[in-house]
């Protein structure tokens, strides 16, 4: 009898391990398959990715221009320097070469950079009251000896803050261009933005005032480090105005000041538990929802809600992108809405059955997560002008990230909030097709200081900010 209680409690202790130990294997499985589908790390991030599938048809023709299609030649300009070129020899053999009068012309367009230098002289006076030399004043921003113009802040702000140049090849690329006439410094190249971000302080509360006035707004987080510290900027966008706040911390601080403080819409956004403590009514990231279902079906393979889940929200948000412009049935919607209770219902027979283990429980967290917020999970299909997703701020939050890894480190907070408050209207400024975005910048870095008068003799531009 002791032999056998002995060989029992073995069995239990080895059973109790072994299911530890699959458990284990289990949560260690899906840490090591997180990818960009079934989480949210991106796909850069991700090691040996598999190429991204292109689902358009193959119809079998060469890339470029197809036979029949409209000729789309480049447009002839203005020429500043005509050749002629002398006929050949043989055609003056008149027997068989008839000049007809026209004349065949191709042109040859190049670029050339090179400085233009304004040079502002007055007439010096002695002032013998005071006993020192003074003269007339010269135009706003003539300060130094030697300035550079909006015309040359433009181009080294746009190849820094734009293009996500480095502050040296921007000095050394513009000393290259202009055969060593030009060379600016980097610390001059690298004040630009807080220049920028002074001057441009309407552009600025014009944006904020367009995302407050929006009935819906996307809002997301993105992580930036200053100086080896890990800082946060939240990103505000409704398509037509973007904005970016960089902030020490996450959570409520991290909100304050935006406009989501005081928003009185809807918020779209990737299930951030601070966020459902402003504006009116929140939709939930649905591609999110879609990764992390991915991720159950992956490691939880005994299961079926998952799957029937995943592709219901599929098909939700296939009938929303090819709905007319007032929305989708209310019959469709009720339909939809049955379907996601019925799933959810089968999810948690499935989970009584099989209690999810402390190793992993994704799965089962997603599902109270579903159940808790159906309503944010399904506000889409009843209103038109909520998206299904928060796909524009993870766009729009990829150019910040974009800079941050390949052209800049931030030694300051400081800076942080100058280069968000500069890429703000950037984003704006360059999201209108109408607008030149070289002059647009060059514009406003022809204002004068904020809080200093303007001269007499200076012609200043007030450059509207696009609608």
């Amino acid at each position: 009898m002791k032999r056998r209680k002995k060989a029992l409690s073995d069995y239990y202790d080895v059973a109790v391990k072994l299911e530890e130990a699959q458990g284990l294997i289990m949560k260690l499985t899906a840490q090591v398959n997180h990818n960009y589908e079934n989480s949210s790390l991106p796909s850069s991030k991700c090691i040996g990715r598999k190429k991204i599938v292109n689902n358009r048809e193959k119809t079998g023709k060469k890339p470029g221009g197809q036979a029949g299609h409209p000729h789309h030649p480049r447009r002839p300009m203005e020429p500043d320097r005509v050749v002629e070129i002398a006929a050949e020899e043989r055609f003056r053999d008149g027997s068989r070469y008839v000049p007809t009068g026209n004349m065949v012309s191709r042109q040859a367009i190049g670029i050339s950079i090179v400085p233009v230098v304004t040079e502002y002289r007055t007439a010096e006076f002695y002032d013998k009251k005071k006993g020192r030399n003074v003269h007339s004043a010269f135009p706003c921003g003539v300060t130094d000896d030697v300035n550079y113009d909006g015309s040359m802040k433009a181009v080294l702000f746009l190849l820094n803050s734009r293009c996500n140049v480095s502050l040296e090849k921007t000095a050394q690329f513009v000393r290259d261009v202009t055969d060593g006439a030009v060379s600016p410094s980097v610390g001059m190249i690298n004040g630009l933005c807080r220049e920028f971000s002074s001057k441009s302080r309407q552009e600025q509360d014009r944006l904020f005032v367009a995302l407050l006035d929006a009935p819906v707004m996307h809002v997301d987080g993105t992580a930036a480090r200053v100086n080896g510290n890990n800082n946060n900027v939240a990103v505000c966008s409704n398509g037509a105005a973007t904005m970016y706040f960089a902030r020490e911390n996450k959570g409520h601080a991290g909100i304050r000041d935006t406009p989501v403080e005081a928003f009185g819409g809807i918020l779209i956004h990737d299930h951030e538990a601070c966020f459902y403590s402003y504006g009116s009514d929140h939709q939930e990231c649905m591609v999110h929802i879609e990764r992390y279902l991915r991720d159950s079906i992956e490691n939880e393979k005994g299961l079926t809600w998952n799957g029937q889940m995943l592709a219901l929200i599929q098909e939700m948000i296939h009938e929303n992108n090819t709905a007319p412009t007032e929305g989708i049935a209310q019959e469709k919607i009720a339909g939809f809405e049955a379907r996601y209770d019925s799933i959810v219902q089968t999810a948690a027979k499935e989970y009584a059955d099989a209690p999810p283990t402390d190793y992993y429980r994704d799965g089962y967290n997603l599902y109270l997560r579903m159940v808790e917020y159906k309503h944010n999970h399904l506000l889409f299909l009843s209103n038109p002008l909520v998206e299904p997703d928060n796909n524009l701020c993870e766009r729009k939050a990829r150019v910040l990230k974009g800079k941050i890894n390949q052209a800049i480190s931030l030694r300051s907070f400081r800076h942080l909030e100058y280069f968000c408050e500069c890429l703000s209207v950037i984003d704006h400024l360059a999201t209108d097709e109408t607008n030149n975005l070289y002059q647009c910048i060059k514009e406003i870095f022809k204002r004068p200081k904020p809080g200093k008068p303007k001269p007499e003799n200076r012609e200043l531009s007030n450059t509207a900010l696009p609608a």
